[in-house]
């Protein structure tokens, strides 16, 4: 069984929901949890009573890791992977502003089992980018060369290759030639080159645009599923990173349970053109390409990480 790692800030009634949704997995028992609260950089006696009341009422197979000093999303998320993986062979990954699908833990643990060996697949991914009115288009299962952060999981091998590798080089191509800058903005859907930029001039502070860069360069692809089993409830306006703003994805059924199909496997470990096509126009009509707008002008404004 992978372990689950969860991060939050400044939301504990978000993670309450979180949490909540997690416990009505059927593997949530069997699970080992590992929360990662950061410290809040001013002082809210509320905000903390909230915190201390919820972790008191979690199971065993909860830890609780409480920053002493503020992290900031990047340190605090890539330290926390770091200490997980450090002990596991994989992790799964999940912020506090995600609720989750009943069958969520079980899909994860399955797809990290069944692509173990498939050495071109960083990640798996719980959400998915059909919308509801294109759920026939997709199969069971397809290949992105797009990363998602919204209840995701990798194997150590992938992290601790990450951590160590150096791409000014390939970072400084990227930045001179356009063509390669309008693969990895996904066909113009995502602002990754702009977010890259501004991250090497530390104007913004990302780990998800460094980890996205080394997926690229080294042509790495996500697992998705065609239905999704994460939900994000952070666009309340609520998060330090995130607006509020509308969701046009999927919400999650429970009515529809995950079936596993040990028997598919892909003909090719690739990105289906023309699923990338669909994906691309989603992201510019829906809700991802808003929310990273609206992330970095206010990242850009404050300058701060959180």
């Amino acid at each position: 069984m992978s372990p689950l790692a969860i991060f939050t800030y400044n939301r504990p009634d978000h993670l309450n929901k979180c949490i909540q949704s997690l416990k009505k997995n059927l593997l949530f028992k069997k699970t080992k949890f590992f929360i990662f609260q950061d410290s809040l950089k001013s002082y809210c006696s509320l905000t903390e009573a909230k915190y201390e009341s919820l972790f008191k009422k979690l199971p065993g197979n909860f830890k609780i890791i409480k920053r002493k000093k503020n992290y900031g999303l990047k340190k605090n998320i890539m330290s926390g992977i770091t200490h997980v993986l450090s002990k596991y062979k994989t992790v799964i990954i999940c912020e506090d502003d995600l609720i989750f699908h009943k069958d969520f833990i079980y899909y994860m643990n399955s797809m990290l089992k069944k692509y173990d060996k498939h050495k071109n697949i960083s990640s798996i991914s719980g959400f998915s980018y059909a919308f509801k009115n294109q759920i026939s288009h997709f199969p069971n299962e397809y290949l992105l060369s797009l990363t998602s952060s919204w209840g995701w999981a990798t194997w150590r091998v992938y992290w601790n290759k990450f951590r160590k590798s150096n791409l000014s080089l390939k970072r400084n191509e990227l930045f001179k030639d356009r063509k390669i800058q309008y693969n990895f903005d996904y066909d113009g859907a995502q602002s990754h080159t702009l977010w890259l930029k501004r991250n090497s001039l530390n104007m913004i502070s990302s780990w998800n645009i460094e980890w996205e860069f080394f997926n690229f360069v080294n042509s790495y692809l996500t697992l998705y599923p065609k239905m999704t089993l994460v939900e994000n409830i952070g666009f309340d306006g609520s998060g330090t990173h995130c607006l509020k703003t509308s969701y046009l994805f999927q919400n999650i059924n429970n009515k529809k349970r995950f079936k596993k199909n040990s028997k598919f496997f892909f003909n090719k470990i690739e990105e289906n053109p023309k699923i990338r096509k669909i994906v691309s126009k989603n992201i510019n009509e829906g809700i991802i390409k808003k929310v990273l707008k609206k992330i970095f002008y206010f990242n850009l404004l404050s300058r701060v990480e959180k």
